[in-house]
């Protein structure tokens, strides 16, 4: 009797090994994990923004979103936030506290504010924020943790909407040949800007959908990347909203299931603007970047073979943009006094001269996965992903820092609101290095894993 229940155990324990080798065969050795945890702020908290007001309530929750990915020995955790941005020492606890409980790698680690607008102030933070803000480093290492504990066998499918005729980008006024943003008052008055000339450059419509199902077909979540900012709620109605990455979440998890996750990356779009704007309709419009992310998510392809997990990071010394060179001409013809700027030249005067700026790179399987601290200008997007060696490749912007605008020369040569001294903090020299530090990340990531 003794032998034949060890014979049972046994034949049970052999069964169990079979079916976890089985699987992970059948995954190539990929597994994948979500978790979601709201941050909504409490009311009473300030919004984002120059005219940011104490919030009366909540239009839509504000979520961080995270995922973790592992192959063999490398694990990587990319991670939303409903935010317009992340501090550095906010980003540096939540990294420093969740590789404690994980042992997960600092290089591996990526906070990716979505950027909607209608979220809290966090950069100077205030008064109302100050709590709010000390407490978001557990909640995001709460996350990477939950996420990390839900690593299961998984497939990886790729899909891409391309998205080009609701989203545009800074015009070129004929009286002076540069730039105006189309935010501007000043804009509609066409005695002030009799004439325009077009748009300053491209777009980038490529709309990205990393989709992870279980070994029995379940879509577990997704990695989702576009460029355009999000500020198409009506933020002055004093709510909160994660505008059109929260509704892309809303319409993936009503597809496949309450229980999906997506996480949001936002791409180069310093210089990119969604076609409206503080819009009290602003679901109906924003659907359409929605509906391309689950027209991708449902096109998506299984990626074939083993699905490569590795990824670096660099922290790189960069130089920081001379305020003397924002004059005042170049504030007056956006419609604006000298004196408005003059608190912001002052700030960029009193920063060091240089400032240690993380560059983070990732490779899930073909797609390459490239980060920027600050707004770049989509021109430098596209040029990192031409550069890149991946097939497939995403830039995911105002990631673990802040660091403003980041215009092209040309962009700087155009003006605009985002060349000004206060808003854009780094030199264009130091802008080209950390392009140019994400392209030799991706390199080194392409040749370890081909």
């Amino acid at each position: 009797m003794k032998n034949a229940w060890l014979t049972l155990v046994a034949l049970v324990l052999i069964g169990a090994a079979t079916f976890a080798v089985s699987a992970e065969g059948r995954s190539g050795g990929l597994q994948v994990g979500f978790k979601q945890l709201d941050i909504t702020p409490p009311a009473g908290s300030r919004l984002t923004g120059p005219n940011g007001g104490a919030v009366k309530g909540t239009d839509d929750p504000l979520y961080v979103r995270t995922m973790v990915v592992r192959n063999g020995d490398r694990t990587l955790a990319i991670v939303s936030l409903d935010l317009v941005k992340i501090r550095r020492d906010l980003a540096d606890a939540a990294i420093a506290e969740a590789c404690k409980r994980t042992g997960i790698d600092r290089e591996a680690v990526m906070l990716c504010p979505t950027h909607n607008h209608s979220s809290p102030l966090v950069p100077m933070g205030g008064p109302h924020n100050k709590d709010y803000l000390a407490g978001l480093p557990e909640v995001i290492a709460d996350s990477i943790e939950q996420a990390h504990k839900a690593l299961q066998p998984a497939r990886m499918l790729l899909g891409r909407s391309l998205v080009y005729h609701v989203q545009h980008r800074r015009v070129i006024s004929k009286s002076d040949g540069l730039a105006m943003n189309t935010w501007l008052k000043k804009l509609n008055d066409v005695k002030a800007v009799p004439q325009v000339l077009g748009t300053a450059g491209p777009i980038d419509p490529e709309l990205w959908v990393a989709r992870f199902d279980s070994l029995d077909g379940k879509v577990l979540g997704t990695l989702v990347n576009f460029a355009c900012h999000p500020h198409i709620h009506d933020r002055r109605l004093l709510k909160w909203s994660a505008d059109y990455p929260g509704l892309m979440a809303e319409e993936l998890a009503n597809e496949y299931g309450g229980g999906l996750v997506s996480v949001f990356t936002q791409g180069c779009s310093g210089n990119i603007n969604p076609n409206w704007t503080l819009d009290s309709k602003w679901r109906e419009k924003a659907a359409v970047f929605s509906r391309a992310a689950v027209d991708a998510a449902m096109r998506a392809t299984p990626v074939e073979g083993p699905v490569a997990v590795a990824y670096a990071r660099r922290d790189v010394e960069v130089l920081r943009s001379d305020p003397a060179k924002t004059r005042d001409r170049a504030i007056t013809r956006l419609g604006w006094r000298p004196e408005a700027f003059e608190g912001a030249k002052k700030t960029l005067a009193a920063m060091p001269k240089t400032r240690s700026v993380p560059v983070n790179a990732a490779r899930i399987g073909p797609l390459g996965i490239a980060s920027n601290a600050g707004e770049l200008f989509v021109e430098w997007g596209i040029d990192i992903k031409r550069r890149s060696p991946f097939p497939h490749t995403i830039v995911s912007e105002l990631t673990n820092d802040w660091i403003g605008y980041e215009p092209t020369a040309q962009g700087f040569q155009h003006g605009g609101y985002e060349s000004l001294a206060g808003v854009n903090f780094v030199s264009l020299e130091g802008i080209q290095k950390l392009v140019d530090t994400a392209v030799e990340l991706l390199e080194e990531l392409w040749k370890e894993g081909n």
